[in-house]
């Protein structure tokens, strides 16, 4: 039996000024997999190497995203223009129903720096609340600043983060205290 993180079903993103149609966060689905590839696709090397850590290729990448959506032990997040995929977030559990997640961040280059990062980072409590997730484990890398001030806005108090070797390593507690 897989869990489903369930959640409203689509989140009004506000604060953007791009003269595009107003961003949406939702649950992706399998449906989606088209445009997360094209959003994939629009990425830059740089963006892909921030969200992998390395040199993954955008084909594994988009692999990676593929197995979270169709593989039932994790959730996306996607973020949309319309129709226009600009960000998701993977929400990956080891196994389903365990209590932890890993979170996994990536918005297409051009929208960096307009908060959907920032509103996608914002549905993951009530995402994994319901999905009894208590914790969200994430790493970046000491040179990526846009993620490193994004983790500013997290509740400090429920945020713990140590240093190792150039990378942020964090809990984010978003369960019941």
């Amino acid at each position: 039996m897989t869990a489903v993180m369930k959640g409203p079903r689509v989140m009004p993103v506000t604060g953007t000024d791009t003269g595009q149609a107003p961003a949406t966060v939702r649950p992706a689905g399998p449906g989606d997999l088209g445009e997360l590839g094209r959003m994939v696709g629009r990425c830059s090397a740089a963006a892909v190497r921030d969200r992998t850590h390395g040199g993954t290729r955008h084909a594994d990448l988009l692999d990676g995203i593929r197995s979270t959506l169709l593989g039932g032990s994790g959730t996306v997040l996607l973020a949309a223009e319309g129709r226009r995929a600009v960000g998701c977030l993977e929400l990956l559990r080891p196994s389903p129903g365990a209590p932890v997640a890993e979170m996994a961040l990536l918005v297409e280059d051009a929208r960096q720096g307009t908060g959907i990062g920032t509103r996608l980072v914002a549905a993951v409590p009530g995402w994994a609340r319901a999905a009894g997730v208590r914790d969200v484990h994430f790493s970046v890398e000491a040179g990526n600043g846009r993620a490193r001030r994004l983790l500013r806005r997290l509740d400090a108090g429920r945020l713990r983060v140590r240093w190792e070797q150039g990378v942020v390593e964090g809990t984010w507690h978003v369960g019941g205290l």
